[in-house]
């Protein structure tokens, strides 16, 4: 990402938005189990930047969403969930979308 796209006013509104999203999920998880740690990161590889965190905070467990796409779209995308589940430390929860 280049300094014009993060500091623009709509990247910054679109940062805060994610950022609260993330919290408000944390504190519904929260509910169930106090061991819950979230951090908003930013990369140009989702997979990587997932798959990082989990090792920074030494996790037990990721969680994530699919969206189920096809197998044309996997193949032109590639698949988030899919190279998470095979190279996590951990355990990997995926729930559908």
């Amino acid at each position: 990402m280049d300094i014009v796209q993060t500091t623009s006013p709509s990247w910054q509104a679109k940062t805060q938005a994610a950022q609260a999203d993330l919290e408000q999920a944390a504190q519904v998880l929260r509910q169930a189990t106090p061991n819950v740690r979230v951090e908003l990161r930013e990369g140009n590889d989702t997979s990587q930047e997932i798959l990082d965190a989990a090792t920074a905070f030494n996790a037990d467990l990721i969680v994530m969403g699919h969206k189920g796409k096809n197998g044309f779209e996997r193949f032109l995308l590639g698949s988030v969930a899919n190279r998470v589940v095979h190279h996590a430390p951990c355990s990997v929860w995926i729930m559908r979308q």
